[in-house]
């Protein structure tokens, strides 16, 4: 318990990455659940134009206000837990896509674009279920075929939600139809920058959310060219990592279970030899208690 407080829930561990992997797992697959029955009714998810429609003046029902309150706690815990978490080759990419995340909730939250908020927070979460999932499952070394099944489901679910449906529908919605209904003569792109600001913000941001999409795109490409080429599918960003990766894990844990081994075996020829030696002083006993042989 002492060393968990002083700092030991930081080291790097194989449960601790298999706790944090079940704990995402565990909060997506409720937070895809929660939002699906929460917007099973909402007229916005079936026509994107009434995310501006009668905008500033959209109510917030209350399954609504805490959906949206317990999505925008749960990505500021990733911001801060991000300093403990097991660091990647793409750390600072991810950093970046919490900051802009926890950017958008906050400022949608203040200018009341919590509509569109929601398409954003409800299409990203399906593919975080598989790829947490495809994780856990990985863990298991024996479950191989498993592994690449899941890839295959977070990879199609990725495909549908953050290539297409965010960019071609969320994001055309908002430079398109956005201006023409909220505003008639509001420019987007308007170079000299006319108020009011944050509207620019936010449609700038969801777009660099979509560039970091395209960048992980490469790295899930990168695991499919692995596995069809006869591999598992295996997470590749922790190819520049030094000292954390799980190859020098796997290898610690032979070294360990090879000096454990060692020991043993040193240890193994006094007992044997105690053991003969015991054999023999009860063999003399029983000699000596032998009865007299009859003539």
């Amino acid at each position: 318990m002492w060393e968990h407080m002083s700092g030991g829930f930081a080291s790097v561990s194989r449960a601790k990455k298999i706790l944090e992997c079940f704990w995402r797992f565990s909060y997506y697959t409720f937070a895809f659940i929660y939002g699906m029955y929460v917007m099973r009714d909402v007229e916005w998810l079936y026509d994107v134009k009434q995310c501006w429609i009668g905008y500033p003046f959209h109510p917030v029902p209350d399954n609504v206000w805490w959906y949206y309150m317990i999505e925008t706690g749960f990505y500021y815990s990733l911001l801060i837990g991000s300093t403990f978490d097991t660091r990647r080759s793409d750390f600072w990419q991810l950093m970046v896509h919490h900051f802009i995340t926890v950017f958008l909730l906050s400022s949608s939250w203040t200018i009341n674009f919590v509509r569109v908020g929601t398409l954003v927070l409800i299409s990203h979460d399906v593919s975080d279920v598989f790829l947490e999932g495809g994780k856990l499952v990985r863990y298991d070394a024996h479950n191989k075929n498993m592994t690449n099944f899941m890839f295959v489901l977070f990879f199609t679910s990725w495909l549908l939600t953050r290539l297409l449906y965010y960019p071609l529908v969320v994001i055309r919605s908002a430079l398109t139809d956005a201006a023409g209904l909220i505003q008639p003569d509001y420019i987007i792109w308007d170079i000299e920058m006319n108020p009011p600001y944050a509207p620019r913000l936010i449609v700038f941001a969801l777009i660099a959310l979509f560039f970091l999409h395209i960048f992980w795109t490469f790295i899930i490409l990168r695991i499919a060219y692995r596995t069809t080429t006869g591999g598992q599918a295996k997470d590749v960003r922790s190819d520049s990592d030094s000292d954390y990766d799980e190859e020098e894990m796997a290898r610690r844990e032979r070294t360990r279970l090879l000096t454990k081994k060692i020991k043993v075996n040193k240890a193994s020829p006094t007992v044997e030899s105690d053991d003969e030696e015991e054999e023999e002083r009860h063999g003399q006993k029983a000699r000596h208690r032998r009865a007299p042989r009859r003539e």
